[in-house]
């Protein structure tokens, strides 16, 4: 079983030990072995994919295809060694895209904790072929580390190198108190497409800033909120639940699949009666070049989702929190690569818009 948010103060470092191999001076621990968060289950086809292996031909192709993607999936633990070294192999050949590198698409990023709680950027592991790459940094012993995986590859393997005589221990517990993950579910846009690495997803960022921790469950173009994606995201026990496919959904076109007004509501309405307690997020699709006062180009998609909020409420939602889109991006209108998917300028734009809806939704400001 995977040694994630809510257990991870109860981890004990002696599989890790026991399975270490020893190479010049290099005390390699497989990552498996290490506390990890992101990870949601563990009925997994592989250990780093993100979905259960019994997700039904239901919910459609793309999110079957892309649940071993590791974006959100993140490597945390305090070690004494004076060197942190990574090595990974990715699953996929195809090591970047066209809108997006291979930085984001295939690297890894490390974050050191400072004394403040603070989480400070490191370095970047780049990758340059499929065989896997590997990235060493100087370390001071004691300090937590946090690695953030790929977010959209998946990983064969992942090992970090310590000195040979040093230790790996658990982290310390997260400042906010929150020890259940903050489930994202969404697009392209919330599985990280197009940081430039993968700590500057959106994503990652509330979960450093609000020093929570994070399950990534954003699809690329397959945000599609079939009912059984709300069983999925109901098996996890979640802390907050942010929803966020409006950019994947069509409206009023009956009969398809994506309709934003035929799947919305069923899809929240089980999630509510499965997990009562558990507060809920509900995004309007963000818009670049939205201005100050302006309708949004996705203004019918948007007032559905604003209706049924209110609906909900009146009908007595408690923990319901809805995000406008003037609330998202910036109005400078630089936060896209393409108009749609962010830059790390957007990127930024974004965390600041879900983290405020997030501390909101769990009561932290």
């Amino acid at each position: 079983m995977a040694v994630c948010a809510a257990d991870i103060a109860d981890y004990d470092p002696r599989m890790a030990v026991a399975t270490a191999k020893v190479e010049n001076g290099v005390k390699w621990i497989d990552g498996v072995h290490l506390p990890i968060e992101g990870r949601a289950f563990d009925n997994t086809a592989a250990y780093y994919d993100r979905l259960p292996k019994t997700v039904t031909t239901n919910v459609n192709a793309g999110v079957r295809g892309m649940c071993n993607h590791t974006t959100g999936m993140q490597l945390r633990f305090r070690t004494d060694s004076k060197r942190i070294v990574v090595k990974w192999v990715p699953v996929n050949k195809n090591l970047a895209m066209d809108h997006m590198p291979s930085t984001g698409v295939s690297g890894i990023d490390v974050y050191r904790q400072e004394p403040d709680g603070q989480w400070r950027y490191v370095n970047t592991g780049r990758v340059h072929g499929a065989d896997g790459a590997q990235l060493s940094v100087p370390w001071t012993p004691g300090d937590t580390c946090l690695v953030n995986l790929p977010l959209y590859n998946g990983i064969k393997s992942i090992m970090i190198g310590i000195d040979e005589n040093a230790t790996v221990s658990a982290p310390p517990p997260h400042r906010s108190g929150v020890t259940k993950p903050v489930v994202f579910y969404g697009t392209s846009i919330t599985h990280g497409g197009c940081a430039s690495r993968p700590g500057l997803s959106f994503v990652n960022i509330v979960g450093r800033e609000l020093d929570v921790p994070v399950v990534n469950l954003g699809f690329s173009g397959s945000g599609w909120m079939e009912f059984e994606m709300s069983e999925h995201l109901a098996a996890i026990d979640a802390s907050c639940y942010v929803l966020d496919c409006l950019w994947n959904m069509g409206f009023g076109d009956k009969g398809r699949n994506w309709n934003v007004d035929e799947n919305y509501e069923p899809f929240i309405r089980n999630l509510r009666a499965k997990r009562p307690d558990v507060p809920i997020v509900m995004a309007a699709q963000c818009d670049v070049f939205l201005r100050p006062g302006g309708a949004s180009r996705f203004a019918e998609k948007d007032a559905y989702v604003r209706a049924l909020y209110d609906k909900l409420v009146a009908e007595g939602w408690k923990n319901l929190v809805y995000l406008p889109a003037d609330e998202l991006h910036g109005f400078s209108g630089e936060g896209t690569v393409d108009g749609c998917h962010p830059n790390d300028i957007g990127m930024c734009e974004l965390a600041r818009g879900f983290g405020a809806a997030v501390a909101k939704a769990l009561k932290l400001r």
